[in-house]
């Protein structure tokens, strides 16, 4: 077997599989990347067993065959050769993986391509398609809320919600929810389907979707897969098998204070008075009183940080307390120059959103300081 390619090409291909790829792993054979080599195309495939991706590329030249091959330490090479640099891969005698290019020389240890393992066929599914950017946006507006390592594993990881009139994401791990909508005919959609798809999954889809392509991309879902096609690359993972909480009891309809914030401003505010914050709990007051909002945090030194903002707001003196990095990430994933905070009770969870999009959502719960 044997391959030559741009470094640059190579590189793209290895990067797109190697999120699906393990760094230390307890079977050596899932630390490598599965390349075949069909005709003047390449086929590459990673794989943790929960994860898979797929690509193919054409090649400037080859021979057929399929090796194993240790997939960071030829993504290290490659990195660390020239720019423009063209890269020969040839599986020698001994079953060696010979790279070259220009002067340089790496034999790399290999592993026979019929031990890699294949993930099961998906079976039966169900399809929807949605423009790149569109699935993107969905699941980058709602995965920071996802749970990690949570006892409740439904939690590490996103709803996937589609209905006959969308798609909606949901992501929470008790202390904050964000909830993303995107309003479209689906057809075939006649009752609503949730998938929860796993943590890691999440994070490597969003990491290939592209922000400035509205194509549409095929989306395949069945009892315990979800995969997803991209031009020349196929992304598949196993779905968590386990019933997502009711996410619409913990979102308010709206609230009896409503203030309209510069968001930009009331972000920078947060952050400098953080710096202040007792580093464990991370706590910090927002006390509402007439066209004023103050944010006040303190620690165990007894070091205070106050700091004020103007809003239009006529209502009684309000007063509620939170952890300032879940409130800043609720106010970081709004894309408005506006946000609209929502509050009941002190004790009662606010909803933030954008007064110009209703499509997101984040809920916040409060903490007593």
């Amino acid at each position: 077997m044997r391959l030559t390619q741009t470094r640059e090409h190579l590189l793209e291909s290895l990067q797109a599989t190697l999120g699906a790829i393990e760094k230390r792993h307890t079977a050596p054979i899932l630390e490598n990347v599965l390349l075949r080599i069909q005709g003047n195309q390449s086929f590459w495939r990673g794989t943790d067993l929960e994860l898979e991706i797929a690509t193919h590329a054409p090649i400037m030249d080859g021979a057929d065959g399929e090796i194993t091959i240790p997939a960071r330490k030829l993504a290290d090479i490659c990195k660390s050769l020239p720019p423009e640099s063209i890269v020969n891969i040839e599986v020698q005698a001994d079953k060696r993986a010979r790279v070259s290019a220009g002067r340089s020389r790496f034999e790399l240890a290999t592993l026979p391509a019929s031990e890699f393992p294949e993930l099961e066929d998906i079976g039966d599914v169900h399809t929807l398609e949605l423009p790149e950017n569109t699935l993107k946006h969905l699941l980058e507006a709602s995965s920071f809320a996802m749970a990690n390592q949570d006892v409740r594993y439904y939690l590490n990881g996103l709803l996937l919600e589609v209905n006959p009139d969308g798609v909606r994401t949901v992501a929470t791990d008790g202390h904050r929810l964000a909830l993303c909508f995107h309003t479209a005919d689906m057809p075939g959609v006649e009752q609503s389907r949730q998938l929860i798809i796993p943590r890691k999954g999440v994070l490597e889809l969003s990491r290939l979707l592209r922000n400035d392509c509205q194509v549409p991309v095929q989306v395949q879902s069945s009892q315990n897969h979800l995969r997803v096609q991209l031009d020349n690359l196929r992304f598949t993972t196993k779905l968590v098998d386990g019933r997502y909480p009711d996410y619409r009891a913990a979102v308010p309809g709206g609230g009896q204070i409503q203030v309209d914030l510069d968001r930009k401003a009331f972000k920078d505010m947060l952050n400098r008075v953080a710096i202040l914050s007792n580093e464990k709990f991370r706590g910090v007051r927002l006390s509402l009183s007439e066209n004023s909002l103050k944010v006040e945090a303190n620690n165990p030194e007894q070091e205070i940080a106050t700091d004020e903002l103007d809003v239009h707001y006529t209502g009684k003196d309000f007063s509620i307390g939170f952890n300032v990095t879940y409130l800043l990430d609720a106010v970081n994933h709004l894309e408005g120059q506006t946000l609209r905070m929502h509050c009941n009770a002190p004790e009662s969870s606010v909803l933030l959103t954008d007064p110009d999009d209703d499509t997101v959502r984040n809920v916040i719960m409060p903490i007593r300081l």
